[in-house]
């Protein structure tokens, strides 16, 4: 469970609030979290994923960027967009974001993210929908490190209308 300290050392994060805004021990705190989120969720981490075997994330506070690539030249090539996911607002990331949510054909707009107490997983929020729905669904994708911190795990919860 999150304390309320975290959640609120988060939101500073996610909302670029200047950290002279803060009182030093928090501002120096607020650092030392984001610190360890760059340090656990910046760089290239492989995956099984139908956009590429490996990915690089870069994480800066304020903005998620994905970019999926193939360590391996393959037969086909295809260009795989830089998928961005901003904080405070709502990023329509198209078809694009549908895939990478292993949800190919739907399109994917993330609202939210939270990354969980231990920093071992990041959770976006957010509502697909394709030509053949009348409304939008919501989702919840988590993404997980491995053990070894090298490999990460892509999981998505689906389904609910959104009302």
């Amino acid at each position: 469970m999150e304390t309320l300290k975290k959640m609120s050392m988060m939101a500073v994060l996610k909302l670029g609030i200047p950290r002279t805004a803060l009182p030093k021990t928090v501002a120096k705190e607020v650092d030392m979290l984001e610190a360890r989120i760059k340090s656990d969720w910046t760089g290239i981490f492989r995956i099984w994923h139908l956009l590429g075997d490996h990915i690089n994330i870069n994480w800066s506070g304020e903005e998620w960027r994905f970019q999926f690539y193939w360590f391996r030249p393959r037969p086909y090539t295809h260009e795989t967009p830089d998928i961005k996911i901003k904080a405070g607002r709502t990023n329509d990331l198209g078809y694009a974001g549908g895939i990478m949510f292993l949800m190919p054909g739907k399109r994917v707009w993330v609202d939210d993210y939270r990354v969980a107490a231990d920093g071992r997983q990041v959770i976006f929020y957010g509502v697909y929908s394709s030509t053949t729905m009348a409304t939008r669904r919501q989702f919840k994708a988590t993404l997980s490190h491995s053990a070894d911190q090298n490999r990460l795990r892509m999981e998505v919860e689906q389904g609910r209308l959104v009302t």
